[in-house]
């Protein structure tokens, strides 16, 4: 059952090369955020793991859950001090049956990030995500000597146009030129495809 799976993954994956979406749909952040998705996104739970933190002050960090409407993420990070360097990263997991590597592996340079993208549409739609997740870290460097929250709800409109259905785990990582992990985060969600079947052959 897990070759066929993978096989599955696989053959979506070189459909949505063949046609485009990787580069298109997927970072073209701004283009393609408003535009329409053929599926939902259900948040489950926000972790945020290792703490606590050597360098950082981790005051919150859960899901507020609504009736009928999207989960509200809440997260309170105090960072005393400046830093001229913060290497982030977002890692997506799918999960057959365990969570595996799974598309998306960014990592930039966060003073470097908010100086240029470059024309590179990875970093444009990090970038983009950023600014709609996280705007509190979206400024120029140093980083730091300031206390960041965010009190947001996870959208379609941040994800790729076309993506498989099942559960899926991100997680971000912020750490220092040292190597000092000032924030690690987990956040489990469900891909649904619209309309009856609800599949990854969908997909």
């Amino acid at each position: 059952m897990l070759q066929l799976q993978n096989f599955v993954v696989l053959l979506g994956v070189l459909l949505w090369t063949c046609a485009g979406a990787y580069t298109q749909n997927m970072f073209n952040y701004e283009e393609q955020k408003n535009l329409s998705r053929s599926y939902t996104i259900q948040v489950h739970r926000l972790l945020c793991i290792d703490a606590p933190y050597k360098e950082t002050i981790l005051n919150e960090c859960r899901m507020i859950f609504r009736r009928n409407q999207r989960p509200l993420l809440n997260v309170s990070l105090e960072a005393p001090k400046k830093y001229n360097y913060l290497m982030i990263q977002f890692q997506l997991y799918y999960k057959f049956i365990k969570y595996q590597p799974f598309l998306i592996d960014i990592k930039a340079e966060g003073c470097d990030l908010m100086r240029d993208r470059k024309n590179d549409p990875t970093r444009r739609w990090m970038y983009g995500v950023m600014q709609d997740l996280m705007s509190s870290l979206v400024h120029p460097c140093p980083f730091g000597n300031i206390t960041y929250s965010g009190l947001v709800s996870l959208k379609e409109e941040y994800a790729p146009r076309s993506v498989p259905a099942g559960e899926y785990r991100m997680d971000g990582i912020f750490t220092s030129q040292a190597n000092v992990t000032l924030l690690s985060m987990q956040l489990f969600f469900e891909v649904r495809r619209k309309g009856i079947l609800k599949s990854m052959l969908e997909w």
